[in-house]
């Protein structure tokens, strides 16, 4: 399904993203992960020999992203897609501080834009025969897909996290766009919208939180990482070729009719616990900014 092919993935360092390099490497890709930790864990790894880590890159910087691009295209010459998990949440009331919003949007929208559109440039440089406007016939296949990380967030509201819902929200309406502007170039690009998903970061939020979610869902449990990255390994897949502009949740059948009553009450279990540290939450994207 994905041997021989190579894909670039955002916050590979932890959660989600940890997840969705695992399951590629475990399919016989090569995958270069970008992250603004300095280091990747010792964790095991299937053939980590097709694991290219690219430290201390901060994706809100086009800058950055363009130079880690070009040392990626001298490595691995033919990309095959690119996963979008990088991400933050900056908890607050929901008078935010303007800082906390400019950070939340940099990151999650503007590091979602700078990473989308080098890899949409790069496919059209690379595939100039398909930047005309196709009026009949089918375009190629296989040209190139995108995965952007989005969250329940991306389709309701939630009291108390204003700039990361609009976030999310930003993050659908560029995955919509993209996939029209691009569909008839052969790029695919697609939104997994997960839940809250069981992973280490979880251990920094108030247990109210979790508990309240988890009674919510029918399923009676988190998501797993492994889950979000099987869907997002599909998607990136040749078994998706007619799957675009779509926002595929991955939440346990979250009731979108009780998304203001759940909120609030997780809202209050996470200002009831609001001794956390706030640097818990200022990470790549993982459980926690899937909760919400």
């Amino acid at each position: 399904m994905h041997t021989g092919r190579a894909y670039i993935v955002t916050g590979g360092s932890s959660g989600m993203g940890q997840a969705v390099v695992k399951k590629l490497l475990s399919l016989s890709a090569t995958v270069h992960t970008i992250d603004k930790a300095g280091q990747m864990p010792i964790v095991s790894l299937p053939d980590s020999d097709r694991l290219h880590f690219h430290p201390n890159i901060d994706i809100s910087s086009h800058e950055k992203v363009t130079q880690t691009f070009e040392s990626i295209i001298q490595q691995s010459p033919v990309i095959s897609g690119l996963v979008n998990c990088a991400g933050i949440i900056l908890p607050s009331n929901i008078l935010e501080p303007v800082e906390n919003f400019n950070k939340v949007m940099a990151v999650n929208v503007g590091g979602t834009w700078n990473m989308g559109t080098t890899y949409l440039r790069y496919v059209l440089e690379r595939h100039a025969d398909t930047m005309r406007d196709k009026k009949e016939g089918s375009v190629p296949e296989g040209i190139g897909s995108m995965v952007n990380i989005g969250s329940t967030a991306s389709l309701f509201g939630s009291p108390g996290i204003a700039s990361y819902c609009a976030s999310k929200h930003a993050v659908l309406g560029l995955t919509r766009t993209w996939a029209k502007d691009f569909g008839d170039k052969g790029v695919r690009v697609n939104c997994v919208a997960p839940g809250a998903t069981d992973t280490p970061l979880l251990g920094g939020v108030p247990p109210a939180f979790v508990d309240y979610y988890v009674k919510n869902v029918p399923l009676r449990r988190l998501a797993r990482p492994e889950e979000i990255a099987n869907t997002v390994a599909f998607l990136l897949s040749d078994d998706a070729s007619y799957i675009n502009g779509q926002v595929i949740p991955v939440e346990g059948l979250y009731n979108p009719q009780d998304a203001t009553s759940y909120s609030r009450t997780a809202r209050d279990a996470l200002i009831a616990g609001s001794q956390t540290p706030t640097s818990c939450y200022d990470v790549t994207l993982d459980g926690f900014s899937s909760i919400l």
